[in-house]
């Protein structure tokens, strides 16, 4: 990845002053919807896609189908008509796919949303509207739970959703909103990491002074989360294979510390249980405390900072096989077969 342009960097933060108007509308936007095998989803997120570009009156749709067998791919052909466009790139990463669909559509700002989203009518109008009060270069939202959603949904949303507008230094790039200028003047996404382009891209942002506004407003609500433990595991242990994208970066890398720290309190209780002359009970309950002394820290920092009590032993269930997930991304990065698995 190239050096940010420090040029186009002083243009990007120029054009995110500017407020909304008839000009902004003028300039367009474009939805890139990066799709693979996810045709269980479509029927439900695309009219939604479709409602909130008509809402905002000059809004370019492209889906950037990675090679789908699922008939996701035919569906979105026949509705070409409708005002949907489809490219198809097979390979490659799924950086390489929102860059493939920038690229593919004119617009002067860019929202990535992931296919299984539902995306609210005015979502394109609060976006424009929350870059122009404030100035930044990107916004977004962690991505809701359904409603009477699964147990793991509704947990796991009610420890991440923090609901309050902020300043961040990164934001999921399943609901991500970025001016071109901004989107451009870093290079876009970095397309050799298979997963956490979203975090790395945030890092790029805020060196080159480009702000990140997370609005509870620019939200979506996502339809494919985990409904089990095998799903939750598997999508960690996935998400977990980019966890070096960011390190060497200004911000302590809290994630890869803190399952550093899971890992020498589990070799602490490992020796604990064999150490010579300590009972027992006192080993194992010493032992299980180690365990779960980093998901317990994770889970009170995360009520914390959400500002709400979330339910403990969920929670902490969760944030257990997090930890043990993130071990199982990282022995799969040490032994090479990283670019191998699948969610």
């Amino acid at each position: 990845m190239s050096a940010v342009s420090l040029p186009a960097a002083d243009e990007a933060r120029a054009a995110a002053s500017g407020a909304p108007g008839v000009e902004t509308r003028a300039a367009g936007v474009t939805l890139v919807v990066p799709v693979l095998n996810t045709m269980r989803y479509l029927r439900d997120t695309v009219p939604s896609v479709l409602a909130a570009a008509r809402c905002w009156g000059n809004a370019e749709v492209v889906y950037v189908d990675h090679g789908s067998t699922d008939g996701s791919y035919e569906f979105l052909r026949s509705l070409e008509p409708d005002g949907v466009r489809v490219i198809r790139r097979e390979g490659g990463s799924i950086g390489a796919l929102r860059n493939a669909g920038a690229r593919e559509g004119g617009g002067a700002y860019l929202a990535f949303v992931d296919a299984d989203c539902l995306v609210p009518e005015g979502y394109l109008e609060e976006a424009i509207a929350a870059l122009g009060r404030t100035g930044a270069a990107a916004t977004g939202c962690e991505a809701r739970a359904p409603e009477g959603g699964h147990w793991i949904e509704a947990a796991w949303d009610a420890l991440h959703f923090v609901g309050r507008d902020r300043f961040v230094h990164y934001l999921n790039s399943a609901n991500f909103f970025i001016s071109r200028a901004a989107f451009d003047a870093v290079g876009g996404f970095r397309e050799d990491l298979a997963t956490g382009e979203d975090s790395e891209i945030g890092r790029r942002l805020l060196e080159a002074r480009l702000p990140i506004w997370e609005c509870a407003r620019v939200s979506v609500v996502h339809l494919g989360n985990p409904r089990s433990i095998r799903e939750f595991w598997r999508r960690t242990v996935w998400h977990g294979l980019g966890m070096f994208a960011t390190v060497g970066g200004p911000r302590f890398d809290r994630p890869l510390a803190m399952m550093a720290a899971h890992l020498a309190c589990t070799l602490a209780g490992v020796a604990l249980l064999f150490r010579p002359g300590v009972p027992l009970p006192a080993a194992l309950g010493g032992a299980l405390a180690l365990q779960l002394a980093v998901p317990a820290a994770t889970v009170a920092y995360r009520c914390a900072k959400a500002r709400r009590v979330a339910a403990l032993a969920p929670n902490l269930a969760l944030y257990w096989l997090y930890y043990w997930a993130r071990l199982h991304s990282l022995a799969l990065i040490a032994s090479g077969k990283g670019r191998r698995y699948r969610k």
